[in-house]
C-alpha cells in the first residue's frame, strides 16, 4: 500500500544501501508541466521514516538548478571518505550530465555541485553506475553516444567501442550484476552487449517477429547471462527475457501490460520479483522465474501514467514510483489496500470543470504477494528429536527444501539406555528389559520397582505381584521394628 507520498514530477533515485537514514532524491522531469505551468526546476532529497504517520516526506535538501532532468542515479562515491553519501548525477537536455556531493547537498553547502559537462549529443536520458566498481558510471545519448566515467578523475570520458549502427537514441544502459566489465545498452530496435575489456559489442539481441520498441534494459541479479527488456510499444507491450547463451530467441515473454511499458526494476534481493509500470497506468510485480512468468502482485496506483519505478535498496519491501499526475509514491510490498485519489492540484487549476470526474471512486487494488519474498524466509531451521536425533533444514530460493538426519550425543549413557527402552518397545520384551534393570541396579532402592514391574509381565502376573507386595511389606515392618 502507499505508505508516502511527494507533491512532485520528478525523476527519482535511492540512496545506496550503506546510506542510513534512507534518503529519495527528485529531480524535476523533463518535458513536463505541473497544473500550474511552472518552469521552475530543482533537485531535492527526502528522507524516508517509516514510523511516521502520514504520507509526507521530510524535505532535507533542496537546489534550484538550470535544467530539468531525463535521468537521475545516485551511486557510490569518488574514494574512500572523500563522498560519504555518494554521488546524485542526473542527465539533461544539450547533453549535460550534473554530478552532486549528496552530503554537501543535504547539509546545504554551497560547493554540492562537483561537475556540469556537456560532452553528449542531445538529451542523456540513460545512466547507471558500476556495481563493482562505484566510481565508474556509463551514460547515454543521441547518435548511439555511450560514455564510460571515472569520477574519481573526471576528465575526458572513454567509450565502449565504436557506435553502433545504425545511429540511434541510446535508451538504457545498464551494468551486469555479477561480472564487472559487461554492460548493456538499448535502442528503440535492438540490444547490445558490450566487453569493456575488448572495448567492442560481444552481442546485439533483437526480435525480428515483432514490433517491439525497446525502452529499458535490466539484468537478472544472480544470472550473468539472463537480462530483461521492456518494449514501450502500445502493440506489443512485453517484457521479454532474454538468456545470452541462446540469443536467438527471447527465453520467456511477460504479457499483462495493455499498453507499453516504460520502466522495469529487478529486485537485487530477491530474483523472483520483477517490478514493471505502464501507459495502462499499472504497477505489476511479476515471477519471470516461474513458468511462462507470473504477476504475483499488483500495487495501486494513480489516475495517470507512472513512468518509472524503482527498488529501495537497503529496505527491499518497499518501492517508489514517479507518475505523470504530479507524485512520486513509495509503496510498502507488504500488502494492503489503498484507493487511488484525482490530483487536489489539477482541480485547483481546472476548477469545477472536472468535479464530476474526481468526484467518482477511483479503482481498488489489492496488493498482496502470493508468497513471502526471499528475505523474509526462513533460510534454515532444526528440530530435535527423540533419541538425540536432529532434524535440519536448508531452504535455497529456486530449489526444492533439503533435509538433513543426524544424531547428537550429549549424554551417551542416556541415549544408550534410550535405544535399548525403544527397542524393547519395538519387540515387546518387557520382561527382559526389566531384568537387565535389576542387574544394572543391584541390591539399590530402586530395585524393588522394577521387580514389581518384571512380576507384572510375567505369567500369572498377578499371583507373583501380590507375593511381591507382601514381601516389601513385611521387609517394610521388620525395618521399622
Amino acid at each position: 500500500m502507499k505508505v508516502k507520498e511527494v507533491d512532485r514530477t520528478a525523476n527519482i533515485a535511492w540512496s545506496p544501501q550503506p546510506q542510513v537514514p534512507i534518503f529519495l532524491a527528485a529531480g524535476t522531469a523533463a518535458q513536463q508541466l505541473d497544473a500550474s505551468f511552472s518552469t521552475n526546476s530543482n533537485l531535492e532529497v527526502y528522507a524516508l521514516n517509516l514510523t511516521e504517520s502520514g504520507h509526507d516526506m521530510p524535505l532535507v535538501a533542496s537546489l534550484p538548478v538550470d535544467q530539468r532532468y531525463h535521468k537521475l542515479v545516485w551511486g557510490g562515491g569518488a574514494g574512500e571518505g572523500a563522498m560519504p553519501s555518494g554521488l546524485i548525477v542526473g542527465g539533461a537536455d544539450r547533453g549535460v550530465i550534473s554530478m552532486y556531493d549528496a552530503a554537501k547537498l543535504v547539509k546545504g553547502a554551497e560547493d554540492a555541485l562537483v561537475l556540469s559537462i556537456d560532452k553528449h549529443t542531445g538529451p542523456v536520458a540513460a545512466l547507471d553506475f558500476n556495481p563493482f566498481q562505484a566510481n565508474l558510471l556509463a551514460s547515454g545519448a543521441s547518435e548511439s553516444e555511450i560514455h564510460i566515467w571515472d569520477v574519481n578523475k573526471l576528465t575526458a570520458p572513454m567509450t565502449p567501442g565504436a557506435k553502433s549502427q545504425p545511429l540511434e537514441e541510446v535508451r538504457g544502459v545498464a551494468w551486469n550484476r555479477q561480472v564487472q566489465h559487461i554492460m548493456a545498452s538499448t535502442f528503440a530496435s535492438r540490444c547490445v552487449v558490450w566487453d569493456l575489456r575488448k572495448n567492442d559489442p560481444i552481442i546485439k539481441v533483437s526480435d525480428s517477429t515483432s514490433r517491439s520498441r525497446w525502452k529499458c534494459v535490466v539484468w537478472h541479479p544472480e544470472v550473468a547471462t539472463q537480462m530483461a527488456l521492456a518494449s514501450e510499444d502500445d502493440h506489443t507491450p512485453v517484457i521479454q527475457i532474454w538468456d545470452l547463451r541462446q540469443a536467438s530467441s527471447p527465453m520467456k515473454q511477460l504479457e499483462g501490460h495493455t499498453a507499453g511499458v516504460l520502466s522495469v526494476a529487478w529486485c537485487q534481493a530477491d530474483a523472483d520479483l520483477l517490478l514493471s509500470c505502464g501507459k495502462d497506468n499499472r504497477i505489476l510485480v511479476w515471477n519471470p522465474n516461474r513458468g511462462g512468468g507470473e504477476v504475483v502482485a499488483e500495487l495501486p496506483t494513480s489516475n495517470q501514467w507512472s513512468f518509472e519505478v524503482s527498488w529501495c535498496p537497503r529496505n527491499p519491501g518497499v518501492i517508489a514510483s514517479a507518475s505523470f499526475d504530479g507524485h512520486v509514491s513509495v509503496h510498502s510490498l507488504m500488502g494492503g489496500q489503498q484507493q487511488a485519489q484525482p490530483s487536489s492540484r489539477v482541480e485547483e487549476s481546472f476548477g469545477s470543470s472536472i468535479n464530476a470526474v474526481a468526484n467518482q471512486p477511483g479503482p481498488q487494488v489489492t496488493m498482496q504477494l502470493k508468497e513471502p519474498p526471499k528475505w523474509l524466509r526462513r533460510p534454515c531451521g532444526a528440530s530435535f528429536g527423540f533419541g538425540g536425533r536432529l532434524v535440519t533444514v536448508e531452504q535455497v530460493a529456486g530449489v526444492k527444501p533439503t533435509l538433513y538426519l543426524s544424531t547428537v550425543v550429549t549424554e551417551p549413557d542416556l541415549v544408550a539406555d534410550s535405544a535399548k527402552l525403544e527397542t524393547s518397545l519395538q519387540e515387546e520384551n518387557f520382561t527382559d528389559f526389566c531384568q537387565a534393570k535389576l542387574l544394572q541396579l543391584g541390591e539399590s532402592s530402586q530395585a524393588e520397582l522394577w521387580k514389581y514391574l518384571a512380576a507384572s509381565f510375567q505369567g500369572e502376573a498377578s499371583c507373583q505381584s501380590i507375593s511381591q507386595l507382601a514381601w516389601n511389606t513385611t521387609r517394610g515392618n521388620q525395618t521399622d521394628s
